[in-house]
């Protein structure tokens, strides 16, 4: 079958489990996001990747994309998806912030919940997980730091317990 009729048979919700798929988004955050259930995201994603003879859901999110990126080519004023605005935002080297207008289907709630994140780990430069990793690395020193001086402050409480 060719790929462009069996994208036509997926529905609107196929279609948007596989943008999010694309976005990085795990099955439980597919679901928040979608107001669903994860047994549900799993049946779309399975049904999408059945009609586009798919490997995986990763394959066949970038069956849709690739799909959709061709669209674009044959037809610039066709409108873009949020998928798109997103990858765009990131490729233009902007920071990706969530909204904070809740959707009406999971919203801003459900992506703090699951911690959304909109740049993969692959994609930051060198700078950044640089930046990352020392951010770690003062984290762990002030956590250890802290438990010194608790462990300090509990053995000067029972030595000054003992009679």
């Amino acid at each position: 079958m060719p790929e462009s009729n069996a994208l036509s048979r997926l529905t609107p919700r196929e279609r948007r489990c596989l943008e999010l798929v694309a976005l990085h988004f795990d099955t439980g955050q597919i679901a928040a996001e979608l107001g669903i259930s994860t047994a549900t995201v799993n049946g779309y994603l399975a049904d999408a990747r059945q009609k586009l003879g798919a490997r995986n859901r990763k394959e066949a999110a970038r069956m849709l994309r690739s799909a959709d990126a061709d669209s674009r080519e044959s037809t610039p004023t066709e409108h873009t998806s949020e998928i798109d605005r997103v990858e765009g935002e990131v490729t233009a080297g902007a920071t990706v912030v969530s909204q904070l207008e809740p959707a009406a289907s999971g919203g801003w709630v459900s992506r703090m919940l699951y911690l959304e994140r909109m740049i993969a780990p692959h994609e930051l430069g060198l700078g950044r997980r640089l930046l990352m990793i020392v951010g770690m690395v003062v984290a762990l020193c002030v956590a250890l730091a802290m438990s010194v001086v608790a462990a300090v402050g509990l053995v000067a409480i029972f030595t000054n317990l003992r009679p």
